[in-house]
């Protein structure tokens, strides 16, 4: 038996900004809205993790003030937002010694002979790229995630969503 998976539901706001291109009714938008509310996490005890090295640190200070201003954070996704801090600086750790170390390295083999071979920070940068790209767009920080909240609704839906107003 093969399960396909549906796309995850979006929240109320972000189907309405979307366009409601599933055409919910305005009771429906409703039920939504209120459903979410009921099961919507406190926001009261959002503490940055202390294992965060300095750069996560930053990171975690720096999205979390554009989170907080427009309340997209709430007390459970401290840990999924702690992982994308760490994950971006693994990824600039990797960054740096790809630098100073450059893309190529010399590896000396089991017999002692001397080869040049990939630097293993270019797969480990590539990693915590995408975990960090991953987690940014759960949380509608990449230009892409805020396209799909932000699209503007076609012609053809206002004349069909005059019951939302």
């Amino acid at each position: 038996m093969v399960v396909v998976a549906g796309r995850p539901n979006k929240p109320a706001a972000a189907h309405l900004a979307s366009g409601n291109k599933s055409k919910l009714s305005k009771a429906q938008i409703k039920a939504r809205q209120e459903a979410e509310d009921a099961i919507k996490p406190a926001s009261d005890n959002i503490l940055r993790p202390t294992w965060l090295d300095a750069v996560g640190k930053k990171m975690w200070e720096s999205i979390m003030e554009e989170l907080a201003a427009v309340d997209l954070i709430t007390n459970v996704d401290v840990y999924a937002l702690a992982l994308a801090c760490d994950a971006y600086s693994k990824y600039v750790k990797a960054s740096k010694d790809i630098k100073k170390e450059g893309l190529v390295v010399e590896h000396k083999n089991a017999i002692g002979a001397v080869n040049k071979v990939p630097n293993p920070n270019v797969a480990i940068a590539q990693k915590y790229a995408t975990q960090f790209k991953s987690f940014c767009s759960e949380f509608g920080l990449s230009p892409a995630a805020r396209a799909r909240l932000a699209k503007p609704k076609d012609d053809e839906d206002d004349e069909d969503d005059d019951d939302l107003d």
